[in-house]
């Protein structure tokens, strides 16, 4: 049998393990380095923005550039920025930025600021890649400023669908309901009586959803919360709206859409909250008065 053992089979030479190169000692002390600090807005550039943009972190400081200005109440140095954000991410090919909804929503907030509402309405008009559901809300909040009564009701009912326990969407479509009433008040006005609704709903939602009273500050909230939702409710029926008013004129087969001031909105989404009304099929009051979502209507 052949020996294993062989002096000569791990005979290497005695450089094998030693390092290639030696490791050198560095001075920590020769190394310039300055933090880049958030609060004094380091993300501020002098470089044109169509040069910023096609940089890997142009956009991303762009942004934030945007956001500060904001912060600080900059609104036109904010909205100057936005508005060329959006311009070359649509134009220029070789930017890589996919959408501009974030800057777009900015831009929006940015021009109510400076009351700039051909500006607004231009923003309103873009057509997005995606409409998720805070873009529904954003959009529902803001086109009753441009007068788009009709679209900022479709905006809240879609919303509503995605987000059937936000309280809040009730009471917007409340003040759409008023708003648009105020300007002209019809023979047989059913808009009070549904802001009378809306609201009722947004109490209803509010109330019976999870909230840690025991907690001071979290019942502190809720009732500061309530409070206003009630005044709104009391606002409604001072402008003698009763939800069951509407109620009743829905079953009338001789109803007048235009009589009833409803003209103005898409007869689709008056019909989804009649059946949310009756229906009461988004939602479910569990045994612990807690509520869980259900299926759409």
């Amino acid at each position: 049998m052949t020996d294993l053992v062989d002096n000569d089979l791990f005979a290497f030479d005695d450089d094998v393990f030693t390092a290639s190169k030696e490791k050198q000692e560095i001075s920590i002390s020769n190394i310039e380095y300055q933090a880049k600090i958030d609060t004094d807005g380091w993300f501020h550039t002098d470089k044109p923005i169509d040069e910023l943009m096609l940089e890997t972190h142009g956009p991303n400081q762009l942004k934030s550039s945007i956001e500060h200005d904001y912060l600080y109440k900059r609104y036109d140095r904010a909205l100057s920025k936005c508005l060329e954000y959006i311009r070359v991410a649509r134009t220029n090919d070789q930017c890589k930025v996919s959408g501009t909804k974030e800057i777009s929503e900015i831009a929006m907030h940015c021009s109510v600021k400076l009351n700039n509402l051909d500006v607004l309405k231009e923003l309103l008009d873009e057509k997005q890649l995606t409409i998720d559901t805070g873009l529904l809300l954003t959009r529902g909040k803001f086109l009753p400023l441009v007068g788009r009564y009709r679209e900022a009701m479709n905006s809240y009912v879609e919303y509503h669908k995605e987000r059937k326990l936000d309280y809040k969407v009730w009471a917007e479509m409340a003040n759409v309901f008023m708003k648009t009433a105020e300007k002209d008040n019809r023979e047989q006005e059913m808009r009070y009586h549904l802001a009378n609704l809306s609201m009722i709903r947004a109490i209803h939602i509010y109330t019976n959803s999870r909230w840690r009273n025991k907690i001071e500050f979290v019942k502190n909230r809720f009732e500061k919360e309530l409070n206003l939702l009630e005044e709104k409710l009391e606002l409604t029926k001072s402008k003698q709206g009763n939800a069951d008013k509407f109620v009743e004129w829905m079953a009338n087969e001789a109803k007048s859409i235009e009589l009833a001031g409803l003209d103005g909105f898409d007869w689709e989404d008056i019909v989804w909250i009649y059946k949310d009304w009756i229906l009461r099929q988004d939602i479910e009051i569990e045994e612990d008065h807690a509520i869980k979502a259900a299926k759409d209507l």
